[in-house]
């Protein structure tokens, strides 16, 4: 397992967009071999359909670079922890003597800290975090925030073109693309928003960037086999 996390992190270091691809097609594949899998074990289909499968991998696939740009917009917009701030600068004088210099200047010049003889530079105000200070706590607000924008945003848009693309995929005429996705969307949508917050929540606070959207697809497999189950179109 660990070599496997070492491979993709020094892929996605490399081509990220393209490691977001394979990662998330890979797991959606997983998710409806998985469901069919179990429609096979109660009888609910006659046979393995690869072609399924293969809409899934290509959905998937085409959804990971749009997943991994939708959790960087998150992290620069919602940061969880304070970002840092300049400090205000301020103008200061050093009238303490300076050891091993004072012969050089007549008595009472003043040096400006970092600079010549009668010159000012700025100064920062206050003193540089220790190494040892603690990291600023996670705020709430901020992660509810990413949580609010994920499920309430990206996740009915996703919805909406997961039932487009897999229409299209299954050869749907118009009519048959809109029956589907009135009779799927809104229930489909419901459930999501009973699982999933919970889900990203863990996702948002404890996971680092790079891992989000596979992290994601791994505890989407589940779901995706609800989804399979739920849109299969029976020919």
């Amino acid at each position: 397992m660990s070599s496997l996390l070492r491979t993709y992190t020094r892929s996605f270091e490399r081509r990220p967009y393209i490691t977001l691809c394979v990662a998330n097609g890979i797991l959606m594949s997983v998710g409806d071999i998985s469901a069919q899998m179990l429609g096979l074990g109660q009888g609910l289909q006659p046979m393995y359909d690869l072609t399924r499968t293969l809409r899934f991998a290509v959905f998937g696939a085409s959804m990971g670079p749009l997943g991994g740009a939708w959790n960087k917009f998150l992290e620069v917009n919602f940061p969880l922890r304070p970002l840092p701030s300049a400090s205000p600068m301020q103008k200061v004088k050093v009238d303490s003597p300076i050891p091993g210099l004072e012969k050089h200047f007549p008595k009472g010049s003043k040096l400006e800290r970092g600079s010549g003889l009668g010159e000012k530079v700025p100064v920062p105000t206050g003193t540089a975090p220790s190494m040892s200070e603690k990291e600023p706590p996670v705020s709430v607000v901020q992660l509810a925030k990413r949580v609010a924008a994920d499920q309430l945003g990206m996740a009915p848009i996703s919805l909406f073109i997961f039932l487009f693309s897999m229409s299209l995929l299954e050869g749907l005429d118009s009519e048959e693309t809109k029956e589907k996705i009135k009779q799927n969307y809104l229930p489909i949508l419901l459930v999501n928003w009973q699982i999933w917050p919970i889900a990203v929540a863990i996702n948002f606070r404890y996971v680092p960037l790079r891992y989000r959207v596979p992290f994601g697809s791994i505890l989407g497999i589940l779901w995706t086999c609800f989804l399979s189950f739920r849109t299969q179109t029976e020919k």
